[in-house]
């Protein structure tokens, strides 16, 4: 069986939502706590525990990289220069790019995200586990990923955290990530304004797929 990752290039819009986010530094109203994950949707932003709970499933078999620019501004959806596949990085377009991916995952209890992002956080954390893909089993298995703890990156002017991510285990690609799947709306548990969101919010620590 011919692994796409055999030959994967690190390079050396318009998904539907909710969206999975790593956040190096939290937010400033102290709802999403620094080194965490998130998931955002059209009510806002909620702290999730998927990778240091049950884990969370990768769709590598349908992902993309490619250089994502974004001004920040809100509102302005970033614009994305896909490659022609994971085997072969196109040249960036521009300075302000930044590598990045587009890929569908299962966070648990039937329900998806879209995890589009980019930046050295991500880019990293996602290279460092090329090297498991490449050991993907025959047949439509994906990967259970866990966060087992994160790494800072030092740069000439200023730095990032980076989520340290491995794969647990390989699993049959779940229902909610088929082709015919309909998808689960997530529903965040409120919690008080002042206070940390529950890590727990979204998908409990022992959610199974």
């Amino acid at each position: 069986m011919v692994n796409q990752f055999d030959d994967f290039d690190t390079g050396g819009g318009g998904s539907e939502g909710p969206w999975l986010q790593w956040s190096a530094r939290g937010t400033l109203d102290a709802e999403i706590p620094p080194k965490s994950f998130l998931i955002r949707d059209a009510a806002g932003k909620t702290a999730f525990a998927g990778f240091t709970g049950a884990g969370v499933v990768l769709d590598i078999a349908n992902m993309q990289t490619g250089w994502c620019h974004s001004d920040g501004t809100p509102g302005v959806a970033p614009e994305w220069r896909m490659n022609k596949s994971v085997s072969r990085f196109e040249p960036a377009p521009g300075d302000e790019y930044k590598k990045g991916f587009k890929m569908r995952v299962a966070l648990g209890q039937g329900k998806t995200a879209d995890w589009e992002q980019a930046g050295a956080a991500v880019w990293g954390a996602f290279c460092g586990m090329v090297a498991a893909f490449k050991s993907q089993p025959p047949g439509d298995m994906l990967p259970l990923v866990k966060m087992t703890g994160t790494k800072l990156q030092q740069f000439k002017r200023g730095s990032t955290v980076e989520p340290t991510l491995e794969v647990s285990k390989w699993v049959p690609r779940p229902d909610c990530l088929k082709p015919d799947a309909v998808r689960v709306a997530t529903d965040p548990a409120p919690h008080p304004a002042a206070q940390p969101a529950p890590v727990s919010a979204i998908i409990p620590a022992d959610s199974e797929f």
